[in-house]
């Protein structure tokens, strides 16, 4: 049961990696287009959650830091992602 739920855990995380990616993408796309700041923060900030995202993954399962210093630190990842986010969409 612990293999299953490692697997799913791994797919979901790749998952996130994948569609963050893409929007990601499409924000900085929306942004060369159109030359508007705030998009090129935005995209800024969902590269730094997705990635953080994968890599906290990555810290726990291969290097084994604990679950909550892992919880821990995406949080952080998270909320610092978000942060750019808000200037993006509220600092213009």
């Amino acid at each position: 049961m612990t293999e299953l739920l490692t697997t799913l855990l791994a797919v979901v995380k790749l998952t996130v990696l994948v569609l963050g990616g893409i929007v990601a993408l499409l924000a900085y796309r929306a942004y060369v287009r159109t030359q508007i700041d705030g998009l090129q923060y935005f995209s800024i900030g969902f590269v730094i959650i997705t990635v953080g995202t994968f890599l906290v993954g990555f810290l726990h399962h291969i290097v084994g830091i604990s679950v909550t210093a892992g919880m821990l630190l995406e949080s952080l990842i998270i909320c610092s992602g978000f942060l750019v986010m808000i200037y993006a969409l509220y600092g213009y």
